[in-house]
């Protein structure tokens, strides 16, 4: 009789596989409880923004072309002529310390007077309130410089000063925006200016780079909620260049962009009194870069005309004039070496001379080696100077 032939058994490998079965079970289990926990986020989170939508967040149908071309024109275009549309949205993009303040307030005369903005651009009144929410201001300041601008009629404007309590203004939460809209309907509010736009998005904890469209957005149903027309909202340029600050919606978001500029001098620096330009462009909108001049007295701008460039070249016209009428006969190379330690450099130095000469305020003649001579043409004894050696 042959003896049973007995396997040998591993009991160390049964125990790994016994082991690996169960870390197996625990961790499917543990799948199905997570699945479990994301559904209900997620069901949560679609709960909550159906509540959150209410009946004017509910799908609709398209209108037909038909009868969406059917519905007239409103009698008026634009409220501001050549700058803001009916029913537009307005970035105003302002370098630091350029004027944006001043600006605001002749923007809150014109609208409450009818006065032409920028004393330019022909101004159609809403019927309701211009209402400025200023985040920036000390509550004295802001009034003294309202109180400049010597209204007439104060009670068709409005003032929110929020510094201090910008965190108040939280309309990306539904309820809150609710009544902010109720708020700002009872006021009558047709158009809203917000000054600015930076402590808005701080008091929400929103990055000005990646979030400043979501607050866009939610201003967007804000107005819609309180049936306001249109929107300035005041944005700083950064401290180097000419652009806004932040995320690309906001170059998205407005129907047209005002912007407010200082002049910089050659060497990249400002001086608290130097000349500010404006210009506007966007949906209709073109308005060219242009001088405001300053009345101190009332805090009043004018749009006069003339770009930086161009206004660079008018105050350097009677520095080369000056230096014509005591030195006449000099060469374009000689007046700018004289002038080379004066406070205008030698592209606008050239440009005045092209200017100047344009207008007949400088005459010329040839020159020896192809040179070209200036006199200054206000004195007779130099035009016939000039005349004689032409």
């Amino acid at each position: 009789m042959k003896a049973a032939v007995v396997e040998d058994i591993d009991p160390v490998a049964e125990t790994d596989a016994d082991d690996a079965a169960e870390a197996g079970l625990i961790f499917a289990r543990k799948v199905r409880e997570e699945t479990d926990r994301l559904r209900v986020r997620d069901l949560a989170r679609r709960t909550l923004r159906r509540e959150q939508r209410g009946k004017d967040g509910a799908p609709c149908l398209p209108t037909s072309l038909a009868d969406f071309l059917d519905v007239p024109d409103p009698a008026i275009g634009d409220r501001i002529e050549g700058l803001l549309p009916i029913g537009g949205r307005v970035i105003l993009a302002a370098q630091y310390k350029a004027g944006k303040s001043t600006v605001v307030g002749n923007l809150v005369r014109s609208m409450a007077d009818g006065d032409p903005f920028l004393d330019r651009f022909e101004v159609h009144q809403p019927r309701g309130r211009i209402v400025v929410a200023d985040a920036e201001l000390d509550q004295r300041t802001l009034r003294r410089w309202l109180r400049d601008q010597d209204i007439r009629q104060p009670a068709r404007a409005a003032v929110l000063a929020l510094r201090g309590r910008v965190s108040s203004f939280d309309i990306l939460d539904p309820d809150t925006r609710r009544e902010w809209a109720e708020l700002l309907r009872r006021a009558y509010t047709d158009v809203l200016v917000l000054d600015c736009l930076r402590p808005f998005l701080d008091a929400l904890g929103l990055s000005e780079d990646k979030d400043a469209g979501r607050f866009l957005t939610a201003l967007d149903e804000l107005l819609a909620e309180a049936e306001i027309d249109e929107a300035i909202v005041v944005h700083h340029m950064g401290h180097v260049g000419e652009r806004s600050r932040g995320d690309s919606r906001i170059l998205d978001w407005p129907d047209a962009t005002w912007r407010l500029l200082r002049e910089i001098d050659e060497d990249g620096r400002s001086d608290p009194g130097t000349r500010r330009y404006f210009s506007a462009y966007g949906r209709d909108v073109e308005v060219p870069e242009g001088l405001l001049t300053f009345d101190p007295h009332n805090r009043r701008l004018q749009l006069t005309g003339g770009s930086r460039r161009e206004t660079a070249a008018d105050i350097a016209i009677p520095v080369v004039l000056a230096l014509l009428e005591r030195e006449p006969g000099l060469s374009g190379r000689q007046i700018e070496a004289a002038l080379k330690d004066s406070e205008h450099g030698r592209d606008r130095i050239r440009a005045a001379l092209k200017k100047a000469i344009t207008a007949g305020q400088i005459d010329t003649t040839d020159g020896p080696r192809n040179s070209t001579l200036h006199f200054a043409s206000s004195t007779p004894a130099v035009r016939e100077c000039a005349g004689s050696a032409r």
